[in-house]
């Protein structure tokens, strides 16, 4: 995020640099992390031959795999995983640290703890489902793949079960105290990397919240302009819900206390306020003057936008 003091955009007044104290006291990191079986293998060298025009394709350059099993089972399991990972982040806000590590509110630990126990639940069923069809697909590979069958790319039940794992923790950070005991010079740099870590971090939190705010804001406005042809876009009712649970959760999810984004939040619950997919759909003075409002928005939001960092955590450090 860029660091801008005493400028506003548009009657917005923009932050001075975000703090990491007010993000290690408002947040962990909450790690999260799905497994399940892998249903490609790649075909050995010489168990295929392509040819193209006639000629033979040297393998060494050629990669290819084999789908284990036909299941739509399975994969109901990996598109499960995918939507409580879309889910998690309407609670979290993107890391940056790798694949699987979300910034949580504390004030919303319970909540996306309660979340994650309950899909863990469901998706407890989902993945009996595919262990009792299992032996069948299995079966059904001998046909399907002929010569390129290999029955030890097919675990056991029991082997498979456990290829489908669910890890949740919960991280927080701090330089232990006992550190200064040991060494006064040691516990002085570990705090210093520390604090540069979590203001880095900071601003990664603004930017993931800045960048879903804009998102919603520049879908909202093609959903509520018009066609070639003059006639309203359509829209479902989940583009209005999606809008105010963001809104719903946004103060909890604002771990730096950014102004300019609560400002900003501010002028979309104003336009939001008692606003349903019916007046939307009924109402095009309110539709338009809704969207107008949305683009003030935005325009404000694109000045904010900047390109984030590739790398700000890395917990091995």
């Amino acid at each position: 995020m860029q660091e801008i003091t005493g400028q506003n955009y548009n009657g917005v007044a923009v932050d001075v640099r975000p703090g990491a104290e007010g993000l290690l006291s408002k947040a962990v990191i909450v790690s999260f992390k799905t497994g399940r079986f892998g249903n490609t293998k790649r075909v050995g060298k010489g168990e295929v031959e392509i040819t193209v025009n006639g000629d033979k394709l040297d393998q060494d350059a050629l990669k290819t795999n084999k789908e284990l099993l036909d299941s739509k089972e399975l994969q109901a399991i990996g598109s499960f995983d995918a939507k409580t990972r879309v889910k998690l982040l309407t609670y979290c806000l993107p890391s940056y640290v790798d694949d699987g590590y979300y910034f949580l509110p504390i004030s919303l630990i319970e909540t996306v703890n309660d979340y994650l126990a309950r899909r863990q639940t469901e998706r407890a069923y989902l993945v009996n489902d595919f262990l009792a069809i299992y032996p069948a697909k299995r079966d059904n590979a001998r046909l399907r793949l002929g010569p390129l069958f290999r029955s030890t790319d097919y675990p056991s039940e029991d082997d498979v079960r456990r290829t489908f794992t669910w890890t949740v923790r919960y991280i927080s950070f701090s330089v232990p105290s006992s550190l200064s005991e040991i060494s006064a010079d040691l516990f002085r740099e570990e705090t210093r990397r520390q604090e540069e870590m979590w203001e880095s971090a900071a601003r990664e939190v603004e930017a993931g919240l800045t960048e879903a705010l804009a998102g919603l804001v520049e879908h909202a406005i093609g959903k509520l302009s018009f066609q070639v042809n003059g006639k309203p876009q359509v829209f479902r009712d989940s583009m209005v819900e999606n809008f105010n649970e963001f809104l719903n959760l946004f103060d909890r999810r604002n771990l730096t206390s950014n102004a300019s984004l609560t400002a900003l939040a501010g002028q979309a619950r104003q336009l939001m306020a008692g606003v349903d997919p019916s007046t939307l759909r009924n109402n095009l003075g309110a539709r338009e003057r809704i969207r107008e409002g949305f683009v003030g928005i935005q325009q404000t939001m694109d000045s904010m936008l900047v390109d984030r960092p590739v790398r700000v955590i890395d917990l091995d450090d």
